[in-house]
């Protein structure tokens, strides 16, 4: 409480502390397949892995038909089993779907 008002205090979140290790940030992060460019679907499976993309459109209705999104996905010079991640299988692991009914 501020004495003279009697009102809460307004606290001041803590500031956070830039990561030590700009690498380390990076693998907590986490990036969908929206941006309908081939080029920055292969630089984020470059960058960030495809353990990091989880597939998503931007809009419904979308853009373009949902079999274009996937045939993008399948292009990507990664493997069958890193497609299927970025698929779904990701997605099942980061918002724990597998156990769920």
């Amino acid at each position: 409480m501020e004495p003279a008002t009697g009102r809460p205090s307004a606290s001041k979140p803590p500031a956070m502390e830039p990561a030590a290790d700009p690498a380390a940030a990076l693998q907590r992060m986490y990036v969908d397949t929206s941006p309908f460019s081939a080029a920055h679907l292969s630089l984020n499976a470059e960058v960030l892995g495809p353990e990091r993309m989880l597939f998503g459109t931007d809009s419904p209705p979308m853009a373009a038909p949902l079999e274009d999104f996937i045939r993008m996905i399948e292009k990507l010079p990664v493997d069958k089993a890193a497609q299927q991640r970025i698929l779904g299988d990701n997605a099942q692991a980061v918002f724990d779907l597998r156990s769920r009914p």
